[in-house]
């Protein structure tokens, strides 16, 4: 088995991953405490995130850029704390690997 392998596996699990992650908070905007915009902006880093993904399974090298921005916007977004490492350092590392596989298949 190739170096391949893994990394396109792993980097496609990952991103399935985080789009989960992100979807979970969708149910919390959907509270009765919460107004129709509340709402929205739950969903609007689910898309974002799932956008992402369908160009990162299309173009890796392309998506793998997309992850990593959108994991450093999440690490400044979340004023650089623990949590700021989780939600912002899986989309790096997602990204890192979307690029390898990008340099790997040569595409």
């Amino acid at each position: 088995m190739s170096i391949n392998k893994p990394i396109y596996y792993l980097a496609r699990i990952l991103s399935v991953l985080i789009v989960v992650f992100f979807a979970v908070f969708i149910l919390e905007g959907l509270s009765p405490e919460f107004g129709v915009m509340d709402s929205l902006s739950h969903l609007i880093p689910t898309l974002v995130v799932l956008l992402i993904s369908a160009i990162a399974w299309k173009w890796a090298k392309i998506g793998g850029w997309l992850f990593i921005l959108f994991g450093i916007y999440c690490l400044l977004f979340f004023k650089m704390d623990l949590s700021s490492a989780v939600i912002g350092g899986v989309p790096v590392i997602t990204g890192i690997l979307f690029l390898l596989e990008g340099k790997f298949s040569g595409k």
